[in-house]
Formats: C-alpha cells, structure tokens, sequence
C-alpha cells in the first residue's frame, strides 16, 4: 500500500491539525507531494530537506503550482538554526526510519514547535520490501513521547503505516 498525500491532509485539515494561518516546517520533503499539498493549506512552509536533489524537485514541483509560501532550506534537520518554539507545526513523513538518531530528529521537532503546537508524524510501522532502514515502530514513537511528557491526540492507522499528531 502507498500512502496517499492529499488523504492524509484532508484528514489533518478535518480535524484542525493544520490551518490556513499555520507556519510548517516539513521534515524531509523528498520530490515535494506534501509539501505542495501544505503550501496549498498553510501560511508557511519550510520544506527541509538534506539532499539538494530532492530540494531541487520539489522546487520544481511547487513551482508548477505558482505558490510563493514556500521556503526551501537544505539542512540536517537535527540541527536546524530556528529559534525554540518557533514553528505551529512540524511535519515528518518517512524520513525517521532512514536515520540513525532517529531520537534526535524527534527532539529538534520539540525544540523548534510551539508551546500548544503539533507534531505530526507519518512513517512506516513494519518493513516493506521498497524501503531501505529500519522502521521506527508505532510503539517507540508512544514510549518517546510519554517519556517527554506529550500526549499523542490523533492515531491513525493505513495499511503499514501510521500517522499520528503530537501537541507540545
């Protein structure tokens, strides 16, 4: 099953996860499918990716679409230069199972999101034969954040892969 990014954002504008006055950093943009989607239904989006490659694409791609709410920043996003607390959402779609320190990328998205602000994350729950890396699984991600004292508000489960949001 592949996921489908225009169903997973019309089930986060739904339920108010994301909203027209929402500054997003993306985690990990790749060819740039969530990122046009978001672009479409936020203020602002910072697509970050660590390949200029990908960069490129998605570039491409939010170009075809003429919007002008993107910002595009080839960085680690384990050590971002944003100020704490800086972001109303960050969003991380299948970027933690192909890191190590996948810990340190949940902990740069606590750091950079506001007080009361989300975190959402999309990522594989089991190995699929098309992915290279170990997938974080949905208990883990539980753990991490009971551990951080944050509450998982939103679950949802398609196929292999979870989606769930996390408030700050």
């Amino acid at each position: 099953m592949f996921i489908k990014p225009k169903e997973i954002i019309e089930i986060l504008k739904k339920n108010l996860f994301i909203k027209k006055s929402d500054r997003v950093a993306e985690f990990g943009c790749g060819a740039g499918y969530f990122t046009v989607l978001l672009a479409e239904n936020v203020a602002e989006v910072y697509a970050i990716d660590i390949l200029e490659d990908n960069l490129n694409e998605a570039k491409e791609l939010v170009d075809i679409y003429s919007y002008k709410n993107v910002n595009f920043i080839k960085a680690d996003v384990k050590n971002l230069n944003y100020e704490d607390n800086f972001f109303d959402v960050v969003f991380i779609s299948q970027i933690l199972f192909q890191n190590e320190g996948y810990d340190s990328i949940l902990d740069s998205a606590l750091r950079i999101v506001k007080n009361g602000g989300l975190i959402i994350i999309l990522e594989p729950n089991e190995k699929l034969s098309f992915i290279s890396g170990q997938p974080i699984s949905y208990e883990f991600i539980q753990v991490y954040f009971k551990i951080k004292n944050k509450k998982i508000i939103f679950q949802k489960f398609f196929g292999p892969y979870y989606l769930i949001v996390v408030e700050k």
